[in-house]
């Protein structure tokens, strides 16, 4: 379920793994953003552990004003910059 507000657009896959892989790259890898693709893949390689994952949720939530479900956070949804901006994008649709 998502956090109501007035005519949002959606913005650009592109733009939210940019988005996405600059806050991974701040909180986890010391700025460092080489290596991280699309499908990279985050919590099953260690870059991100569990409670990570829930430093990412915050982000999102705050970022996107969206609301991520526990029943959301899943190795499919959050597992790499691309599951999360899918997951982003069903939330502001």
């Amino acid at each position: 379920m998502s956090i109501p507000s007035q005519a949002r657009a959606l913005p650009p896959r592109d733009h939210l793994v940019a988005e996405l892989r600059s806050f991974i790259a701040r909180w986890f890898r010391d700025g460092i953003e080489d290596g991280l693709e699309p499908e990279t893949p985050l919590v099953t390689s260690g870059i991100v552990d569990s409670a990570g994952v829930l430093e990412v949720v915050d982000f999102v939530e705050e970022r996107f004003h969206v609301r991520i479900a526990d029943t959301d956070v899943s190795l499919r949804n959050c597992n790499t910059l691309s599951a999360w901006a899918q997951l982003i994008e069903q939330k502001l649709a």
